[in-house]
């Protein structure tokens, strides 16, 4: 829905829709007047300014606020289409690089302006440490923090962003070519070039790096893939003490602490869903080449068994849910959702606590019982505030029972 930040989840019940909350990783393509009168010209060209590509003048006002001229590709298998490597070396203190259509860079240039706000401006000092157990994308370093409290976040920017279409858009050797242009451009390559690398496909260093390290990420519309070197640098753990979130506005993310983490703590996060049991966890992180060692994966036989008992029953109750909604059976819908809020409160699970909160909303909502569908709604709302997911708004609780009715 327009002008909310409320996305709805992949799956549609025959109820309506039961979406996760979260917030857009990405910016809409931008509307811009396409001759716009001459007295508005130059404010239109800063607001939107003009797709650009190698074709550009020379002088780097032309290709502003890009410090390198474009240098672009047509697509292979879409003649029209092209792609273009759009770097600047000064944003932030590393830079960034982004592989992408120019219309698509035209309408982001402004979110090189944009910061994450309320957050330090870089992840905490963290001291390197050489540990044979650590996985491949933190072959150098443990992130470790100093005393941090819950919804305390550091601003991390991107260095590279690849449109998802580019690699299948042309031959190997091509795309090659235009992945090492993007990192040579940064303001210091080896952040990226010193990151690990696990992928078993790959045929190149920066192919390896980018299948290794990167968050899937939306720009324009559009799929892309964006690296983050600090960030890659991050342990998983099947229990995190934190999290990513992606800015809606900025090239920014920020990394969130989930509770206290204490002075010389090791900083992790989740790189899978939280909510799958351990066998499944450790076949879904195989990609990275290591096996998980987190305290939850190593816990005794009992405590294993225990929580691998409660994510099977939530998986058996989500289908319950999913069968009593086609069968419009909304009284075992509801009690089959309690059930999964006990479940993932017991398994410490944050994310599915706030969304199955909104899950109940909605199925008293399509009840007709706003006044337990509001209170519940509200009580999604403040989950993911209390985590740090969102920022509160005055408008959220109303925005949110508006896309009830969508």
């Amino acid at each position: 829905m327009k002008d909310s930040k409320y996305r709805p989840a992949a799956i549609s019940l025959l109820l309506g829709a039961i979406p996760v909350l979260a917030e857009s990783t990405g910016i809409a393509t931008k509307h811009c007047l396409r001759d716009p009168p001459p007295a508005l010209r130059h404010d239109g060209q800063l607001r939107c300014p003009p797709p650009i590509d190698e074709s550009t003048g020379p002088k780097p006002v032309d290709w502003s606020p890009w410090t390198h001229r474009p240098e672009c590709v047509e697509s292979e298998k879409d003649p029209g289409v092209k792609y273009c490597v759009y770097s600047n070396s000064r944003h932030g203190d590393q830079g960034i690089s982004i592989i992408t259509k120019p219309k698509t860079a035209a309408d982001s240039a402004g979110m090189l302006n944009e910061e994450f706000p309320g957050a330090t401006h870089l992840i905490p000092r963290y001291r390197a440490t050489l540990l044979s157990t650590c996985r491949p994308r933190a072959w150098v370093s443990w992130l470790r923090a100093r005393l941090l409290k819950p919804r305390r976040s550091w601003r991390i920017g991107r260095l590279v962003v690849l449109d998802l279409s580019f690699p299948k858009a042309m031959q190997k050797h091509v795309g090659h070519q235009y992945l090492h242009l993007a990192s040579d451009q940064l303001a210091d390559p080896e952040r990226v070039l010193g990151l690990g690398r696990s992928s078993t496909a790959a045929v190149d260093i920066m192919e390896d790096i980018l299948g290794t390290n990167s968050f899937s990420y939306t720009l324009g519309g559009d799929a892309h893939m964006a690296l983050y070197p600090e960030v890659a640098r991050i342990n998983h753990a099947c229990k995190p003490n934190a999290f990513v979130r992606f800015s809606p506005t900025s090239f920014d993310v920020k990394v969130v602490a989930f509770r206290d983490i204490e002075a010389g703590e090791e900083i992790t996060i989740s790189y899978i869903p939280m909510n799958h049991p351990r066998e499944k966890r450790q076949r879904d992180l195989r990609r990275w080449g290591f096996e998980c060692k987190c305290s939850l994966c190593t816990a005794s036989k009992t405590e294993i068994a225990t929580s691998d008992y409660r994510r099977e029953k939530i998986a058996s109750l989500q289908e319950n849910v999913m069968k009593a909604i086609s069968e419009l059976d909304g009284t075992t819908a509801v009690r089959a959702s309690y059930d999964i809020l006990e479940l993932a409160k017991a398994e410490d699970i944050h994310t599915m606590v706030a969304s199955q909160y909104e899950v109940i909303a909605r199925l008293f909502w399509k009840a007709g019982d706003v006044e337990t569908a509001t209170k519940y709604a509200q009580k999604s709302l403040d989950t993911h505030v209390e985590l740090g997911y969102i920022d509160s708004r005055p408008d959220d609780l109303e925005l949110l029972l508006k896309d009830f009715t969508t």
